[in-house]
């Protein structure tokens, strides 16, 4: 690649190599969202009730960890970068009361919402106002739509006979954009994980890999919406397919991850990618009870959740 670039370089104009340094930027991307952060069914209650009766009950070290970071969190609107949350969480890492979290199988299964801010690496740290190719590494056309998270939840539930199991990311938007409509929808980024050791032999490390996203209309979205939806959304697609620089960089993510990017809309307004080679990256869990998981992941995002009742 260093050979490729230095001679394309050389040429007056091209733009080559950059492209292909750009691919190289997305991949590097998607490996921080695996360390970041749908909705289909709930998880099963009776599952986690089993696992209570089976498992020592909760410290009171742990409730009271607990409660003082969620309090905190919210004082500080969700911020995991300030200084006192900092060190809360590492009172609260300190009393989790799980051991060998990442394999706890089912304990881990839910329903959770996130209630840290999200952290995308973009630059604007704990906004929750992003542009669509912000939030899809440019996988998503138009990419400068404008939207908010509204919500960000996640489904984690057995996948198979294996240790595998769901990591399924839903991100609720709203467009604030005005030279769209005020469109709802969803970003749903469909995951894997399995459980693993770090280096230190602590068994609360999970690998994470990602092998297909999709954007939709929300639900409740009526037939003149999803009319101008399936428009907006075919016309930006089409156009990103003509485009020189999104073949090129195709062409080196096909390479690297086997990348198979949106090729159209379906009448549902359904938008999709898949990789056949995703990337792999991990995330530890610091935290686990019954109402709490606080994740860090390999670029050091920390992730804090709750688990739906």
């Amino acid at each position: 690649m260093g050979f490729l670039c230095r001679r394309t370089l050389r040429r007056p104009g091209s733009k080559l190599c950059a492209v292909a340094v750009a691919a190289i930027g997305v991949l590097a991307s998607i490996r921080v969202f695996v360390a970041s952060p749908v909705h289909p069914t709930s998880f099963n209650q009776r599952s986690l009730r089993s696992v209570r009766t089976s498992r020592a009950a909760t410290s009171e070290a742990g409730d009271e960890a607990r409660e003082r970071f969620l309090s905190l969190l919210a004082e500080k609107d969700g911020d995991w970068r300030d200084e006192a949350i900092t060190k809360e969480l590492e009172l609260l890492e300190k009393a989790n009361p799980t051991t060998d979290a990442a394999y706890t199988g089912e304990y881990q299964d839910g329903d959770w919402v996130q209630v840290s801010k999200a952290d995308y690496n973009f630059g604007n740290k704990g906004s929750t106002d992003y542009t669509l190719g912000q939030l899809s590494f440019n996988m998503y056309a138009p990419v400068d739509l404008k939207c908010r998270v509204d919500e960000t939840t996640q489904l984690v539930a057995p996948l198979g006979s294996t240790d595998t199991r769901t990591w399924n990311i839903k991100l609720s938007l709203t467009c604030v954009d005005e030279r769209y409509p005020p469109f709802k929808a969803d970003i749903v980024t469909y995951g894997e994980i399995t459980p693993e050791e770090d280096k230190d032999g602590n068994k609360r490390r999970l690998g994470v890999v990602f092998n297909k996203g999709t954007l939709k209309p929300a639900a409740g979205t009526d037939s003149d919406m999803l009319q101008k939806w399936n428009e907006i959304f075919s016309d930006a697609v089409t156009q990103k397919k003509k485009s020189i620089g999104s073949k090129i960089t195709n062409f080196f993510l096909g390479l690297m991850m086997g990348l198979k990017p949106p090729e159209g809309v379906d009448k549902d307004g359904t938008v999709t990618f898949q990789m056949t080679k995703p990337p792999k990256g991990w995330t530890d869990i610091l935290f686990l009870d019954d109402k709490l998981r606080v994740t860090k992941g390999n670029r050091g995002s920390i992730i804090a959740a709750t688990r739906k009742a």
